[in-house]
């Protein structure tokens, strides 16, 4: 009995439950299946191009000793929503919640650092030596309206283990070479010293006193940070706070030793290493729990100058997550930025692939073509072929389809001769050759192409 195909029915139909079940369900042949919003298939040369990147990425940043790490693409809600997103935790819409019934709150990743951090103490390498320096390359699921799609890639690096202010230096050094292999070589960074708890609380303070007789000329907004966040006045653009902020003293007034020496140490080596840096005192942290050290990572384009990273030190961040008290540098590269540059710029060059289409002819050529099939395989000789078709005239019109340099041909004379007929595919020569030269002739084919 032939089995039928598999057919669509009419989904949203069914989904409504709308049918009679007495009824036979019509089926649609128009209906097209589409990807969810803001998503995409990546697939031939865009995936190509995609893993020379992602091999390319592994390469410089293992040579960095970074080892590679795979986490989860779900976590659970309050790991993510309690540390480094957990001003997000008031615009959960933009978050991707996967509903599970008997779990606690799981979340599709909106960032990797989290699940990097959990990983850290989870699986015991504060055991390792330290610092333990490792980086994920994976997808993201964020619904910002700045962003094309919901699910997009990014490039995490994470030291954990030692509070030196060197730590900062090698991450901030890795990237630089880590972009300028790939023919960015305009890069800047944006530093900014934004202290430890002890500095920022002992200013809030100041802030507070400065606006206590000054608060009625405030805008709505600064009134409300100095309430619930005062350094959410650093952000307001209205000219009359931006008049009264000119009066305040400079933050760097009230950084202790450990931060003031912190920040000058990565100057130095900056300065050493010839890494572009520009202080940028409006420059702070994206949450609560950064402290010390933050910066962005620009590039220019054209004349433009375009964000494609950040980074920031987040010993706070690890110290709610284990008592023992952690040091911890991380890095958010936007890599689909990188990815559009790259191929823009078309700075990642394809190897000319090389491969041949094997028609076969009669049941014994059939079955030698399995073995020759395999040879060609160890040799990393890509080979395509169509047993399932017999007739001459049908493997010819799919070979035509591909995009190959030879031709193999064998039928049931040329398996007795112990002969293969090599044609080519642009220049229609072709020859006959054994069985044992077929492999040194296919690479020495190979080795011509490239």
């Amino acid at each position: 009995m032939v089995k039928k195909g598999i057919r669509f029915v009419d989904i949203k139909e069914k989904l409504n439950h709308k049918t009679d079940s007495k009824k036979s369900i019509k089926t649609n042949k128009n209906i097209v299946l589409k990807t969810v919003t803001k998503t995409k298939d990546v697939f031939g040369h865009n995936l190509k191009l995609w893993k020379i990147l992602e091999n390319k990425i592994e390469k410089i940043l293992e040579f960095y000793q970074f080892m590679r790490i795979e986490t989860p693409m779900v976590e659970y809600a309050e790991l993510v929503l309690g540390g480094i997103l957990k001003h997000e935790s008031d615009n959960k819409k933009q978050l991707f919640f996967v509903e599970k019934s008997g779990e606690k709150s799981i979340i599709l990743r909106p960032e990797l650092i989290s699940g990097m951090i959990r990983s850290y103490f989870e699986n015991k390498m504060q055991n390792l030596n330290q610092p333990v320096k490792f980086y994920s390359l994976g997808q993201v699921f964020v619904d910002k309206p700045d962003n094309v799609f919901n699910q997009f890639y990014q490039l995490s690096l994470e030291s954990i283990g030692d509070p030196s202010p060197i730590i900062e230096v090698e991450m901030m050094y890795a990237i630089r070479k880590l972009l300028e292999d790939f023919t960015i070589n305009n890069i800047l960074f944006e530093i900014n010293n934004i202290g430890c708890e002890h500095c920022r609380d002992i200013y809030a303070k100041e802030i507070k006193k400065y606006f206590k007789e000054k608060k009625t000329k405030l805008c709505s907004k600064c009134k409300k940070a100095l309430k619930e966040n005062v350094w959410e006045i650093f952000d307001c653009h209205e000219e009359k706070c931006k008049a009264l902020r000119s009066g305040l003293v400079n933050f760097e007034e009230f950084w202790c030793n450990d931060c003031r020496e912190h920040f000058s140490t990565i100057i130095e080596y900056l300065e050493f290493l010839k890494i572009p840096y520009e202080i940028n005192n409006k420059l702070r942290g994206n949450n609560q729990f950064e402290n010390k050290f933050v910066f962005k990572i620009y590039y220019m384009d054209a004349d433009k100058k375009k964000s494609i990273g950040m980074g920031f030190r987040h010993d706070d961040l690890l110290k709610t997550i284990s008592s023992s008290g952690r040091s911890g540098v991380g890095i958010v590269l936007d890599v689909n930025t990188l990815f559009k540059t790259i191929r823009d710029q078309k700075n990642i060059k394809e190897e000319k692939d090389f491969s041949v289409f094997l028609i076969q002819i009669g049941d014994t050529a059939k079955r030698k073509a399995f073995e020759i099939v395999e040879d060609l395989r160890k040799e990393n000789i890509l080979v395509k072929t169509n047993l399932s078709k017999d007739s001459l005239r049908d493997q010819i019109a799919v070979c035509e389809k591909e995009k190959v340099n030879c031709i193999l041909v064998i039928g049931q004379e040329e398996v007795m001769r112990g002969e293969v007929i090599i044609r080519d595919f642009q220049s229609g020569l072709q020859e006959s050759v054994s069985f044992a030269k077929l492999i040194p002739n296919l690479v020495k084919r190979r080795n011509q192409i490239n």
